[in-house]
């Protein structure tokens, strides 16, 4: 990165992007913290003007994303998923599916991916995956919903539910019984606490 740091867009602190933090209140790290005024990035949502920090930023979640793929595929230790069961992760998020596809492929899954509820509605009727991944908060039709649905078509399919914002007990127990979820995991994920998931729900 050329620029080593600019501005904060609310209170004109030189930021340093060398030691950025990153900020965890969205589905991944798509911004940064201001280390003076405490702003968090993704709440600024109209960068007009300042094509500096849109460069800056495109930049550092490309960098985060490859440090993601850097860490998620050197935690994982490579073993078989009995009959290579298919686990299709459906996230309207192009860089969640990219990075769940290859770590759950190193998990010893065969995987498939579909960027919302329709797609993956289809995929489900014409293939039948043993697991289906799904993020919660989608457009249109939410994980939720998509796992009742799943649930209503074949309830042997096994539902994994995502959720960066609703992990709060309550919101656990209303999708395992409400929804009829089989695991209902926060973001971001624990890789190591995904493969247990999944390898159990491929052996049961």
């Amino acid at each position: 990165m050329q620029t080593k740091s600019l501005p904060c867009p609310t209170c004109q602190v030189p930021i340093d992007l060398s030691s950025v933090q990153w900020c965890r209140c969205v589905t991944k790290p798509l911004s940064v913290i201001c280390p003076s005024c405490n702003q968090c990035f993704c709440k600024l949502r109209n960068f007009a003007g300042r094509p500096e920090w849109t460069l800056a930023l495109c930049e550092l979640v490309q960098q985060q994303t490859e440090e993601n793929f850097r860490r998620a595929l050197e935690m994982l230790p490579v073993s078989a998923s009995p009959e290579q069961r298919t686990v299709l992760i459906v996230d309207d998020d192009e860089e969640i599916r990219l990075i769940a596809e290859y770590t759950i492929q190193k998990m010893g899954f065969q995987t498939a991916t579909a960027s919302g509820a329709e797609e993956a509605l289809d995929y489900v009727e014409r293939f039948k995956p043993e697991i289906v991944l799904t993020d919660a908060l989608m457009p249109k039709v939410d994980g939720r919903q998509l796992c009742r649905l799943i649930k209503a078509a074949d309830p042997s399919i096994k539902v994994v539910v995502m959720t960066a914002l609703y992990t709060g007990t309550r919101y656990r127990t209303e999708a395992l019984h409400t929804y009829h979820a089989d695991e209902y995991l926060a973001k971001p994920i624990d890789f190591g606490r995904l493969q247990q998931v999944l390898q159990h729900l491929a052996a049961a």
